[in-house]
């Protein structure tokens, strides 16, 4: 059974890449999608919190059964049984929140050939182009957070004026 820490640490790891990339990502609305990805982990994180503290408070109990159930499996199970009915739920808000719409053209189309479908499956150029394109946003979203951000100089102001006048003056004495 996993413990509760890592579903903390998945948590803030969601929040933090949201904070960290909204403006890249805003062109594909990432909010409800971060939503719907934030709440299963969610509802499994407190859901199983909330069970074993039943455990611990006794009202989740050992089955009376000689070979019966743990409280600690009574809840696992309860807790397995509640993310899959949850999951309906869930898979029903991804279906609108991650829908295929924006994907598909208006152009009305013949449906492709079986044969065909199964080339595209297994076609990896898409891979590339995709890879190149990510890279490619990247760095210029990097190359623009450089250019925004303030740089120190190296040299204080007047060690740069004591260089430009040292500069100045031998450049113009090797000219004369």
């Amino acid at each position: 059974k996993l413990p509760p820490w890592p579903k903390m640490w998945a948590l803030y790891c969601l929040v933090i890449f949201y904070q960290a990339l909204k403006h890249e990502l805003a062109p594909i609305k990432p909010l409800p999608k971060f939503l719907c990805v934030k709440a299963v982990v969610f509802f499994s994180f407190w859901q199983g919190l909330f069970l074993n503290t039943l455990v611990l408070l006794h009202f989740i109990k050992n089955s009376k059964e000689e070979d019966g159930y743990t409280a600690e499996e009574i809840a696992d199970s309860a807790q397995n049984l509640l993310i899959c009915l949850e999951m309906f739920g869930f898979s029903i808000a991804h279906h609108i929140v991650f829908s295929y719409k924006p994907y598909v053209s208006d152009i009305p189309r013949p449906p492709p050939q079986f044969l065909t479908s199964i080339s595209h499956i297994f076609d990896m150029r898409d891979v590339g182009t995709d890879i190149r394109t990510q890279v490619g946003m990247s760095m210029q979203s990097l190359s623009r957070r450089d250019r925004k951000m303030e740089r120190k100089p190296l040299i204080s102001t007047s060690e740069h004026v004591e260089m430009e006048t040292f500069k100045t003056y031998h450049t113009t004495d090797n000219a004369t």
